[in-house]
């Protein structure tokens, strides 16, 4: 079992990742993403394990400390290995960097085992929208895609705790940007 930070958007940009996970899905390409429960999202950092008590309050802090902020997503991009991975990459601004350094400061004591594609000096933002694709449909996948008109401009309005695994995603907390209620899910 993993834990994710997600770092969440307002709802009409997530209306538009989610119609390209939508055709994706119908057109048999890869439904990874509509049918695993995950929520459009940039991850800030993914670990093999967590104080859940001390990276919530942690996260708390961090959210009520920062508030919504502009994101952009300005091009597509794919992740290959022996599968790959479909993603829209988003700008890497002064602010979403310092967010991010930020995080991994107030995370990392709690979360040992912090994957290495997300630490400061190698994490690409990004937001997915196929994983695990076999290599011989990434062209389809990205003809989809494009029909995204880019640059997307979109808030920056939540931090997400999520519990992950290669096939699904379940909510944990949720924290507002800038303060509001912190929701448990259940």
């Amino acid at each position: 079992m993993s834990y994710a930070v997600e770092l969440y958007v307002d709802p009409a940009t997530e209306a538009v990742v989610r119609q390209v996970w939508d055709r994706l899905a119908e057109a048999g390409v890869s439904a990874s993403m509509r049918e695993s429960g995950y929520r459009p999202h940039v991850s800030l950092g993914v670990s093999d394990g967590l104080d859940l008590e001390g990276a919530g309050a942690a996260l708390e802090i961090l959210a009520r400390q920062w508030p919504p902020f502009e994101l952009t997503f300005s091009y597509l991009g794919v992740f290959r290995t022996s599968t790959a991975t479909l993603f829209l990459g988003v700008t890497a601004t002064r602010t979403l960097l310092a967010l991010h350094a930020e995080f991994q400061a107030r995370f990392q004591p709690y979360a040992p085992g912090l994957w290495a594609y997300y630490r400061v000096d190698a994490w690409v933002p990004h937001c997915t929208l196929a994983f695990d694709l076999p290599l011989s449909q990434v062209p389809t996948a990205v003809a989809i895609a494009q029909e995204i008109a880019l640059p997307i401009t979109a808030q920056a309005v939540a931090l997400g705790l999520t519990v992950v695994s290669p096939t699904s995603s379940e909510s944990l907390r949720f924290f507002p940007l800038g303060g509001g209620t912190i929701l448990t899910v259940t």
